[in-house]
């Protein structure tokens, strides 16, 4: 019985919790979502008008921009923390709600648009962009932003 609890040990510290594991779009991989965060959007307009062009966001080491038009860009440190290898996306989710983003509709779907794979224990600095299609009333709306942070392979 107690040669036996080394390897339960083992197997329990490499379980995967199933409850946030999904499936990819293509249903070719399974991917855990491993950070969100949650961030204010804030206004930025150029000096020559009065109306907002852009919003941003920042936090720590995360901080993006959304156009008015729907294309969006963000950097973001991701950290890795095993020595085996694991592929890392990073994607945003735009919102409306309080200024302190706690109690959120979201008004698209996650749309990710970095990959990278990390090893040895890595944090590397993710940067990508994408576009949301139909933002005309979505920008006005929007006053959040989640940043979600999803994982395949030994994450």
């Amino acid at each position: 019985m107690w040669k036996l609890l080394p390897i339960i040990l083992l197997a329990s510290c490499t379980a995967t919790d199933h409850k946030d594991v999904i499936s990819d779009e293509n249903g070719s991989g399974t991917y855990r979502v491993v950070s969100t965060l949650d961030v204010p959007l804030k206004l930025s307009s150029k000096p020559d008008t009065e109306k907002a062009v852009s919003k941003e966001f920042s936090q720590g080491e995360t901080r993006g921009r959304i156009q008015q038009a729907g294309a969006w860009n963000i950097r973001s440190a991701v950290v890795h923390t095993r020595l085996r290898c694991g592929t890392y996306e990073t994607g945003i989710q735009l919102g409306k709600g309080n200024p302190a983003c706690t109690d959120v509709e979201w008004l698209t779907d996650i749309d990710y648009r970095t990959r990278q794979t990390h090893c040895n224990s890595a944090v590397l600095v993710h940067t990508g962009g994408g576009e949301f299609a139909n933002m005309t009333d979505l920008f006005e709306a929007s006053t959040c932003v989640r940043v979600v942070t999803r994982c395949e392979g030994a994450c």
